[in-house]
């Protein structure tokens, strides 16, 4: 704690600081250029993750499936529905169902009364519990269920349900007192099992049975229809079949046609997602080169911002962030780049050689590159001439020049991206040794050496006080002295 003035009156603490807001001027200047830099690598690193964003989406075009999208229509969706699954070929599908995939089923004996024989044996003094085996498939194992005591007729059902295993759903009807079994399969192969052990049969004579036969005891069947003139069989109602995934849904006595289309909505759907989201990220980047810079609004040392509000300050590094960019080299160097790799002709490909010959155009100079879309000149070329679009799109020629549009695209953020890493640094990196980082850290030991001289200067200045009002204390303390003597003199 230092207390100034006892001798000269003076407001010392007032004064040290004075002298010390002139003494931190130069490490006021080097803070500010820090907090400048690290805005300038944040804003670098907010567009590196808009630039990755468009980069996944441009490297996802390059594969020819997404231009090569189909579709299927039913003509009775009530018998036979179906959906594409891979590469269906265009064409018509005839099929007639004549039988669907059934599952097993096994329903207890009409008399068994399930729930009051499944009560006598587990609640007998001698049972301790017991362990049933079943399955759902032919060419299964047999899985395990422990029956205990006191098990009731809902905790078995939940027990046969809940286990994934068996595939086995199992259904309790009150007022017959009966148990329905059904496999999850279906087909030839299909089952409701029990094993021939000791427990299980004992399981099942005293409980499902009752010393009858099953009440209903069947095995799956397989779905039978004829395809394009081919009879065949599956196991499910639902399979994969040239491409499509196939959902026979009833039997009929009319054939069904299935008809493989190209899904032009969804390739134009495509191609207008890419072409809105690389006018975003372009808009993005200009803005950024072109904004205004405020050379009059460097950042806000701590001390000022303690002189403002809140609001102020706000509206301050508005400014103070604005421009950072401006005519940045690396973003007009990328913005060109991009420019010319959606602009210019693929070589090697006659027709659509270029993306103004499908409807995509880049308007006035003052649009900086933003590419227009004719949707019914697009939606021709895809329906008209596919082959031409996928090679315009994604062929992968030797040269530059013969590389398709997504292909350059993406050549050009990658590298893009690898430079603004370089400069600014990735957020993932463990140590980042981007130029701008060393930059801030070669600022922060700048301060760090700064602000330990500028304490060992303000311990200078109040010593410096400190002596002067010693020194005039002794001043004052001699001059009470000699005017004491004096005063005795005169008295004298």
């Amino acid at each position: 704690m230092r207390i100034g003035g006892l001798a000269s009156g003076f407001d010392t603490e007032q004064i040290v600081d004075q002298l010390m807001q002139v003494e931190r001027l130069p490490l006021d200047r080097i803070y500010q250029q820090k907090i400048r830099t690290e805005w300038q690598r944040d804003q670098y690193r907010a567009l590196m993750t808009k630039i990755t964003s468009f980069r996944d989406l441009v490297f996802n075009m390059q594969l020819q499936s997404n231009y090569m999208a189909r579709l299927v229509s039913s003509s009775d969706e009530s018998v036979v529905k179906a959906q594409v699954a891979g590469q269906a070929q265009y064409g018509i599908y005839e099929i007639k169902v004549d039988k669907l995939a059934t599952s097993a089923v096994k329903i207890s004996a009409n008399e068994a009364k399930v729930s009051q024989q499944l009560e006598a044996l587990v609640n007998d003094e001698s049972f301790t519990g017991t362990t049933i085996r079943l399955r759902s498939r032919e060419d299964a194992e047999y899985v395990e269920v422990a029956i205990g005591p006191g098990e009731t007729i809902n905790s078995f059902v939940q027990k046969i349900n809940q286990n994934k295993e068996l595939g086995i759903t199992v259904l309790y009807d009150e007022v017959t007192d009966a148990l329905v079994f059904r496999s999850n399969a279906t087909g030839s192969n299909a089952v409701v099992q029990f094993d021939d052990d000791f427990d299980t049969q004992n399981f099942v004579n005293q409980v499902l049975l009752d010393g009858e036969v099953w009440g209903k005891d069947e095995i799956g069947e397989d779905a039978e229809f004829v395809i394009n003139g081919l009879r065949t069989q599956r196991e499910s109602n639902s399979f994969t079949f040239a491409g499509l995934n196939i959902n026979l849904r009833s039997v009929s006595d009319e054939t069904v046609k299935l008809e493989v289309v190209q899904d032009t909505d969804r390739i134009v759907d495509s191609i207008k997602t890419m072409v809105e989201k690389y006018n975003e990220l372009l808009a993005e980047i200009q803005g950024k080169i072109n904004e205004p810079f405020y050379r009059d609004y460097p950042p806000l040392t701590e001390a000022q911002k303690k002189e403002m509000d809140e609001k102020d300050i706000e509206l301050w590094e508005e400014r103070a962030k604005s421009g950072l960019l401006r005519s940045d080299r690396i973003l007009t160097n990328l913005v060109s780049e991009m420019r010319r790799a959606i602009g210019s002709i693929v070589e090697g490909i006659d027709g659509s050689s270029s993306l103004s010959k499908i409807g995509i155009t880049t308007g006035g100079w003052y649009e900086y590159g933003k590419l227009h879309i004719n949707e019914t000149q697009l939606r021709k070329a895809v329906q008209n001439n596919p082959d031409e679009v996928i090679a315009l799109f994604t062929n992968n020629g030797a040269t530059e020049r013969s590389q398709g549009v997504v292909r350059r695209l993406n050549s050009v953020l990658t590298t893009g991206m690898n430079r603004l890493a370089d400069t600014a640094g990735k957020t993932t990196s463990l140590y980042d040794t981007s130029t701008l980082s060393e930059k801030i850290r070669s600022y922060e030991e700048q301060i760090a050496v700064m602000e330990e001289r500028m304490i060992q200067l303000e311990a200078r200045y109040w010593k410096k006080f400190v002596a002067m009002e010693r020194a005039l204390q002794q001043m004052y303390a001699q001059s009470d002295w000699l005017y004491q003597q004096l005063a005795v003199m005169t008295n004298g």
